[in-house]
């Protein structure tokens, strides 16, 4: 664990969500998910001290492109400096509950992917039902939601129909890692 991750874990444990940092195999197997065969563009929502974000860029092409939306000024600033050589990644310090309008002013629209490890279950309902409101509405029909969670619970939610999940145990504490696409009645909506 990284001293930056400590001192934001004792700051802001509610808005941090975890009190260590993901697992080597956590982030590996959250990364496999995404298919960079062909140019993606990437969406990780709240990237902390950008666990995942190595192990993604690590498999990205050239061609992708990862934006990275991070809340805390600590972490959004120690990301641009991680990934200030590679053109790859953006690192955007807003709020994620502006995602869709965020996308849109960058010239996104419709991701490959969205990433994100939120913990949605320590959220206030109305909070956590705005953020999964927006993440639904930057999706397209072919976008998928890739989330690490202590629960299954969102892969309930009336906006995303579940694909596939894998629980990694080896993880403190261990978390699923699901694949969400946007269901047809958000579709519609």
């Amino acid at each position: 664990m990284s001293l930056l991750f400590f001192k934001r874990v004792l700051a802001n444990p509610i808005r941090v969500g975890y009190l260590v940092p993901s697992s080597w195999f956590l982030t590996r197997k959250t990364a496999r998910r995404i298919d960079f065969s062909r140019p993606r563009v990437v969406i990780e929502l709240g990237p902390g001290e950008g666990c995942h974000t190595r192990q993604l860029v690590r498999r990205m092409n050239a061609e992708s492109r990862l934006v990275l939306i991070e809340l805390d000024d600590h972490f959004a600033e120690h990301l641009e400096k991680q990934f200030a050589h590679d053109e790859r990644v953006t690192v955007v310090h807003t709020d994620a509950l502006h995602l869709a309008e965020t996308l849109a002013e960058m010239g996104i629209s419709n991701p490959d992917y969205i990433v994100s490890g939120i913990p949605f279950t320590i959220m206030e309902r109305g909070l956590r039902e705005k953020l999964l409101a927006n993440i639904s509405l930057a999706m397209g029909p072919e976008s998928v939601f890739i989330t690490y969670q202590f629960s299954l619970g969102i892969s309930e939610h009336e906006l995303f129909d579940l694909s596939r999940s894998d629980l990694c145990l080896l993880n403190v504490p261990p978390l699923t890692v699901m694949e969400l696409r946007k269901s047809a009645s958000a579709m519609r909506a």
